[in-house]
């Protein structure tokens, strides 16, 4: 059903879609809700379901890139002690 939520496993409990879309998924999804937004094509009802949609779609990205950002840095983190090959000239 449109809205539904779970809670993910993580400790501060962000809403996350129930499907388990990909980042790119969501964020088409949102990008759609917006456009849809811009156009005013909502009654009153379906603009307070696409609203709260939404913002469920918004912190899943923001999460989800949240966990990205760490994962990278991390990476730099480990290999930045590894010394790097000198070109030959």
């Amino acid at each position: 059903m449109k809205g539904d939520i779970l809670i993910s496993n993580h400790s501060h409990m962000t809403p996350t879609p129930k499907n388990k879309k990909s980042f790119k998924d969501a964020f088409t999804e949102l990008e759609k809700i917006v456009e849809e937004f811009e156009k005013g094509d909502f009654d009153l009802d379906e603009s307070l379901e696409k609203f709260e949609q939404g913002l469920e779609l918004a912190a899943f990205c923001k999460e989800r890139l949240s966990v990205i950002e760490n994962k990278v840095k991390q990476i730099k983190q480990r290999f930045s002690s590894l010394p790097l090959e000198e070109e030959e000239s």
